[in-house]
């Protein structure tokens, strides 16, 4: 059974508190429990990292919805499992993207003023920058999934130096290998990048003179994507790894496909249903009819057109749709009926519809006639 805090009461705030409200509760505990206001003080520590703990879990809405059904018991037996790794995130959006008021909380709360267990990263390089590309589908390409080869400039490791920015690599004198140099201002430590290093830790006494001790050379690469069936319009998708390589150790980034799918000039997507017009006379629709169209295939159907079928109906031919990105089962074809009703009409064709004009009006008198004689 977990013994902490209830979050609501952690950040002062009441359980229909919205966004905005969490969010000013938890500057204001952050601010004041700050270790850098209350040096060696373990109380404010730890109340410090308990209001980071509730922000974390009352933000996300999914989270606090299970919070507000469970409490602690919502995430286990001993209550959530907070994980810090993602503290930059957090303190970026309360203090503002201030990279090194950022990097001195994390030395506060989990290195050498917090007593906590992370330590910062021993890596010598970055992480490559992450790629978009945009492409361009017709809506019959939708059918199948595809694969689709593209070229890409990216940033490769360089070939001349392994990627590595030349030889002889040695501890920055200046930063001690940390990447950084902090310096203080009233309460806060704040930290920028070393400007010897430039936040590599690292200096070479050789530079590659191929990439000029970057350690990545810019390069063409081919990449095949696979496309799912049914994808749509605005779609996105992630293809880790595929962006521009990392100096020194840091990882490669991420590459972003986003599709964009054509109009389609004959038919109208509706998730996976397509609606195409099909025209018919005024003398088909009242009589009935069969006619002919091609689906997204090209391939031809023939549609039953019933008698009496009206102006605007929708005729459904199963299956003949779009699949499903999720499931790949095929949505249907509508066909939306166009009555045509002529401007002109000939000689003849009127005198036969002021014929049946009669006509209808005799059944109708002779209704109402019956009608008439029933009610007495």
């Amino acid at each position: 059974m977990t013994n902490k805090r209830d979050y609501y009461e952690i950040l002062g705030v009441s359980k229909t508190a919205v966004a905005d409200e969490i969010k000013k509760a938890y500057h204001q505990q952050a601010l004041k429990f700050h270790p850098d206001k209350n040096p060696g003080d373990k109380s404010a520590e730890e109340k410090f990292k308990e209001a980071t703990e509730a922000y974390q879990i009352l933000s996300d809405s999914e989270k606090r919805k299970q919070y507000d059904q469970y409490g602690h018991q919502a995430f286990g037996p001993q209550g959530p499992q907070v994980d810090y790794s993602n503290l930059e995130d957090i303190f970026s959006e309360i203090f503002g993207n201030r990279r090194g008021g950022v990097e001195s909380i994390f030395d506060i709360f989990f290195g050498q003023g917090g007593g906590g267990g992370r330590r910062r990263s021993s890596r010598t390089g970055s992480d490559g920058a992450d790629l978009k590309i945009e492409m361009t589908l017709d809506l019959a390409e939708t059918l199948e999934s595809r694969e689709k080869t593209i070229e890409l400039s990216r940033l490769e490791p360089c070939v001349d130096c392994k990627g590595h920015g030349g030889s002889g690599r040695h501890t920055c004198s200046e930063c001690g290998g940390r990447g950084q140099v902090a310096y203080r201002q009233g309460f806060f430590t704040f930290a920028s990048t070393c400007g010897r290093c430039s936040g590599a830790g690292t200096t070479m006494k050789s530079t590659c003179a191929e990439c000029r001790g970057s350690g990545v050379k810019r390069a063409k690469k081919k990449i095949t994507l696979t496309i799912p069936a049914g994808v749509e319009d605005g779609m996105q998708f992630r293809m880790k790894s595929e962006g521009d390589s990392g100096s020194g150790d840091g990882g490669r980034g991420d590459l972003y496909v986003f599709v964009h799918v054509r109009p389609h000039p004959r038919f109208e997507r509706q998730n996976t249903d397509l609606v195409t017009d099909v025209t018919v006379s005024y003398v088909e629709a009242i009589l009935g009819s069969e006619v002919e169209l091609k689906d997204i295939s090209g391939d031809t159907l023939s549609v039953k057109i019933p008698a009496g079928t009206r102006h605007g109906a929708l005729l459904r031919l199963r299956d003949k749709g779009l699949p499903s990105i999720e499931t790949g089962r095929r949505g249907d074809m509508l066909a939306r009926v166009n009555v045509d009703i002529p401007k002109n009409v000939s000689s003849r064709e009127r005198q036969l519809l002021l014929e049946i004009a009669d006509l209808h009006a005799t059944h109708q008198k002779g209704f109402f006639n019956k009608v008439k004689d029933a009610l007495g």
